[in-house]
């Protein structure tokens, strides 16, 4: 996590001390929630092992608007920033470890540090452009294009998302997804 951070912002020890006292490790079962639907979320998580689904309801039926993996950080930034009920859940596909980040104690931080605003904005911005990317393809690309991206840039989708929720997040029913599996093994 430490060199993801770093990647984002350069910290002074005393800046990253501070963030190391607010880091926890966690661990999440499968199917056990992050984030919950109308819960105010107060973290930022960045998944250290396994993945996460992004769910929201339709008429009762769940819909999965996006995926979080090994190396992400994950969080309804949303509800984070404005301090709201979130309107997405967060739930563990596989067991996840993850570190945690409280966002409380990080907000006296960017009222005096430039780099804690820096890394701060930039996971905002990395979580601005993946919202914006899947948005895009939804609309403009087809469901084999979204399926063939979703393998090249995560391969691991394969192996750890169940099929009905790869077809949801990929906006199409499971049969369909299973057409699209065969015709790019022939």
């Amino acid at each position: 996590m430490k060199e993801a951070i770093f990647r984002l912002a350069n910290f002074s020890s005393e800046e990253w001390d501070f963030y190391r006292s607010h880091i926890e490790e966690v661990q999440f079962k499968k199917k056990e929630f992050l984030t919950e639907i109308g819960q105010v979320e107060s973290c930022i998580y960045f998944i250290v092992d396994g993945a996460v689904k992004y769910i929201s309801f339709k008429e009762d039926k769940e819909i999965c608007v996006d995926l979080g993996f090994k190396g992400n950080f994950v969080s309804s930034f949303a509800s984070c920033l404005s301090q709201t009920p979130s309107f997405i859940g967060i739930q563990a596909v596989t067991k996840v470890t993850a570190m945690r980040l409280r966002y409380q104690p990080v907000l006296e931080l960017l009222e005096r540090s430039k780099n804690a605003e820096r890394f701060h904005r930039r996971i905002a911005e990395g979580l601005y452009i993946r919202e914006t990317k899947r948005t895009y393809s939804l609309i403009s690309q087809s469901a084999e294009e979204r399926y063939l991206n979703l393998i090249t840039y995560q391969p691991d989708a394969l192996r750890l998302i169940p099929v009905k929720d790869l077809a949801s997040f990929l906006g199409i029913h499971p049969d369909s997804l299973s057409r699209i599996r065969n015709n790019i093994k022939a």
